[in-house]
């Protein structure tokens, strides 16, 4: 068979993938039905079959896994036997024989002999978009790789269970059971929708039910990433995409190519549904042919089955039209569950509208003739009809801003009604809320969307980006389906934030960019203010990105004309304006602000609350890019005293954490450091954010060292060195976290200065430093590395050189006329360069920087801080 063009690949491939997963029998009959409608589409598919046959007998993944890949070792998991066969390849029974612990597995290989590039690249998105759900109704990926012959293969939870349809046959199962399997289902896609995640080939061959009655999903390979649509492809799937579903199982907008959303497999399991209740497919019972699936899927409508309020769930969520459906499954299941218990349900039969389309499409003739007299009429009244239009518009976004607001005020009067009597910890709230929202905005998809992203933010107080992320991914999908797109901005901009706080830069950074396009097509001033807060936000920590003060300052002009003035978002602009004013050089004055903003909030007793910590927090970091580390270390403790306090479950915000254990370093409270850069760690670890974990334990590897622990310096180096290799950590707004540093730290420690300075400077010219030259930098981001250089060079006996690293540090910590008396940072700095200035032999000049060393580190970390003492005693040494 002669090379296939794509085009023509894209026809075939469903229909391969649809006579693959049928028996012998079946496939034949299948293919005669074919062979009557399109006798070339047939003989094609039955030369690619035998073409197939041929490969399974050669051993169809290629000569260098063997020709039987039974017993063949992948990783931990050596293959027992085949568990099934289908177009993308097959699956094997696997079991664990790495001796660390029993288990078995199901192991997905790719049939590279048959699938061309399209077929490989849904099988690599079933692994990221598997590897992005964890939910107990979905088989979870345990492993994935690719072996030494580059064949690449997927480790997924075995299954031992039935298709959900036989298991219900088999059982017997009596109707309400049948609806409660469906139950589980959607909490199962619920989970994936909230992770962006539409499955897009839902059928009972991909759901099985374990004996114990489990759901479980499976075969994620063409499920389709919404948050890969933010750019304004929403309305666009690709051919391939589009292309690939089970006839039976897909809604209309997927045969015709339209937009694919959540409500999407609310049709699947409309049909899943319908068929556990009634035996049959409520549209396809007579088709013979995919020809003859898809003309009935336009054309049939689902005969009702007289249960009542069953026809018209099942009548909504089978619509053909995807903005008549459930635009959620979460709505889906309250109404399924309303009908288990005799509630009434949310859904109505169809409207006047609806039933006046059919009517007109049925008598299109006799419509017709009425058609003309209707224009004249139409025409007559268009104007009137445009200026009701508009005046209905207005009245329904004041409508809705009003229900969004008692929505909140709702939401958080149930919070409060859900405490009792008892102590309960912020967290202990929200996790409540979450659970309130299920039960009370399932049914309303729009205000659940808002309700969503204002419960993320309070997750964001707790610094915790892991829920934030799940909250904000639901709401993204929610305004997806409703086509909100001013909510849709909302989330994609908060989305931006999270990244921020996750370290994951770049990524925001571009959806920032998108966020943005989206906002000038659809401009919102609410949703622009969220948004010039992000980008102002995202420029102050990462530098990227265009914000800056001015750009904050256009956010609280746009909330003063609004009226908005008195709520916490309000006050949080500030500490936004107040850190782009600190990378403008405005340090004193951001300082001014971060205390008006915090005796405002004293003031109207807010000063317990988290938003209250945050502020303190950011105060503490300007602090510390001040060089006043002292009083930024006792502030930052008070913070993490204060969250502590509000989640005693001992989860602890990131930024907070870190900033604290840095500055507790260079504060010399080196115990203290150690502990929170391992709880860090510990966190990271468990949040599998390798981000954190990366920055946390090279923290923790700097803090053991200084302490003397060179055995636990070691392991956590390698664990370090473990982190960077597969994630790559960059250099951050507090440090340089590069391996080098902890190579040239343990080989100053151990006297050899030479290999220290060499690595130092290759650390230094790897981040673009170039002695000699003058660049604007994060202060914490080179200082401590050109101290180390110049303390480095002293070893070696080239007090030159360290005279050169030591003013670079002193010049880069010099923010403003301040900080030369004020900064621990200038005064370590001016300390190293009294010390080089000494051994040139220029004691005069040693002298005065060692005065001027003492002042600031006396005013910047403390009178007891070691390098305090130490630039008393050369003083004194000077002096003599």
């Amino acid at each position: 068979m002669g090379v296939m063009d794509r085009d023509h690949w894209r026809v075939l491939e469903p229909l391969l993938d649809r006579a693959l997963e049928l028996s012998v029998e079946e496939r034949a009959a299948w293919l005669d039905a074919l062979r009557d409608e399109s006798p070339a589409l047939a003989e094609e598919l039955t030369t690619l079959l035998s073409s197939e046959q041929a490969a399974d007998q050669r051993g169809f993944l290629s000569a260098p896994l063997g020709a039987n890949p039974e017993g063949l070792e992948l990783g931990a998991y050596t293959l027992e036997r085949a568990l099934g066969h289908g177009g993308m390849g097959s699956v094997w029974l696997a079991r664990r024989t790495d001796g660390r612990f029993e288990g078995l597995a199901a192991v997905k290989l790719l049939n590279l002999a048959l699938l061309g590039a399209s077929g490989q690249a849904r099988f690599r998105q079933e692994g990221s978009v598997l590897a992005r759900l964890t939910h107990p109704g979905i088989a979870r990926l345990m492993d994935a790789g690719v072996c030494a012959s580059g064949q690449p293969y997927l480790v997924l939870e075995y299954v031992d269970g039935e298709c959900i349809d036989r298991y219900a046959e088999a059982h017997h199962l009596p109707l309400d059971a049948r609806i409660r399997l469906v139950l589980d289902v959607l909490a199962a896609v619920g989970h994936a929708h909230a992770n962006l995640i539409v499955h897009r080939d839902l059928k009972p061959s991909n759901i099985l039910v374990t004996k114990d009655g489990v759901v479980k999903l499976l075969d994620f390979g063409i499920a389709k990433l919404l948050g890969d649509d933010v750019a304004g492809e929403r309305s666009r799937l690709t051919a391939e995409s589009a292309q690939v579903m089970t006839p039976e199982f897909a809604a209309p907008e997927q045969v015709s190519g339209g937009v694919v959303t959540t409500a999407t497999d609310v049709y699947a399991c409309g049909v899943l549904l319908y068929l556990l209740a009634t035996g049959r497919h409520p549209t396809a019972y007579d088709s013979r042919t995919p020809a003859d699936t898809i003309r009935a899927l336009y054309e049939v409508q689902p005969a009702r089955m007289h249960l009542g309020d069953l026809d018209t769930i099942l009548a909504k969520a089978l619509h053909k039209d995807p903005r008549q459906r459930y635009q959620t499954v979460d709505a889906f299941a309250d109404d399924l569950q309303r009908y288990l218990r005799h509630d009434p349900v949310r859904a109505r039969r169809d409207s006047l509208a609806y039933r006046m389309g059919k009517f007109v499409r049925r008598h299109r003739a006799g419509v017709a003739g009425a058609t003309g007299t209707m224009l004249a009429l139409l025409a007559a009244t268009a104007f009137s009809i445009a200026q009701m239009r508009n005046a209905r518009q207005e009245r329904d976004a004041a409508l809705y801003a009003n229900k969004r607001a008692d929505a909140q005020i709702e939401f958080q009067s149930q919070l409060m009604s859900q405490i009792g009597n008892r102590p309960i910890t912020m967290r202990e709230i929200l996790d409540r809320g979450r659970a309130v929202l299920q039960r009370e905005y399932a049914g309303d998809p729009r205000l659940l969307a808002a309700t969503l992203v204002q419960l993320s933010s309070r997750y964001a107080d707790l610094g915790d980006s892991k829920i934030r992320g799940e909250l904000l991914a639901r709401a993204e999908s929610l305004a997806v389906a409703n086509h909100d797109e001013s909510q849709l901005i909302e989330v994609q901009c908060d989305k931006v934030d999270n990244l921020r706080t996750e370290g994951r830069y770049q990524e925001a950074a571009q959806l920032m960019e998108r966020a943005t396009a989206m906002l000038r097509a659809h401009p919102d001033p609410r949703a622009e203010v969220g948004c010039l807060q992000t980008m102002t936000d995202l420029t102050n920590e990462s530098g990227l990105g265009h914000g800056g003060s001015a750009t904050i300052r256009r956010a609280i002009a746009i909330r003063d004309s609004l009226g908005e003035t008195k709520d916490a978002d309000y006050i949080t602009l500030f500490s936004s304006l107040a850190t782009a004013l600190d990378r403008e050089g405005q340090h004193r004055d951001a300082l001014n602000v971060y205390r008006r903003a915090m005796a405002i909030l004293d003031r109207t007793g807010q000063g317990e609350t988290m938003n209250r910590a945050i502020f303190e927090h950011d105060y503490a970091v300007s602090l510390i890019d001040l060089g006043e580390t002292a009083e930024a270390e006792q502030r930052l403790r008070d913070v993490l005293d204060r969250i502590a306090r509000s989640d005693p479950s001992g989860h602890l915000p990131t930024q907070p954490l870190i900033h604290y254990a840095h500055t507790a370093l260079f504060d010399r409270h080196t115990d203290s450091a150690a502990k929170y850069f391992a709880m860090l760690a510990q966190q990271a670890t468990q949040d599998h954010d390798s981000y954190w974990e990366g920055r946390a334990l090279f923290g923790l590897a700097r803090a053991q060292l200084q302490l003397g622990q060179l055995a636990s310096f070691e392991r956590t180096t390698a664990r370090f060195r473990a982190v960077t290799d597969s994630f790559g950590i960059k250099s951050t707004d507090d440090e340089v976290t590069d391996p080098r540093i902890l190579d040239a730290r343990l080989a100053l420690s151990r006297g050899d200065a030479t290999t220290a300075h060499r690595l130092v400077v290759q650390v230094l010219r790897s981040n673009g430093y170039v002695k000699g030259t003058q660049q604007r930098v994060f202060p914490g981001k080179l200082v401590s590395t050109l101290i180390l250089a110049a303390e480095c060079a002293l070893a070696t006996h080239d007090a030159a050189d360290a005279l050169d690293y030591a003013r670079a540090a002193r010049t880069t910590s010099t923010l403003d006329s301040l900080t030369e008396t004020r900064s621990a940072r200038v005064g370590a700095a001016r300390l190293v360069e009294a010390r080089a200035l000494l051994a040139l032999g220029d004691s005069a000049d040693a002298r005065t920087s060692a005065e001027r060393a003492l002042v600031a580190l006396r005013n910047g970390a403390g009178v007891e801080h070691p390098r305090t003492r130490e630039a008393e005693a050369l003083l004194a040494r000077i002096t003599r």
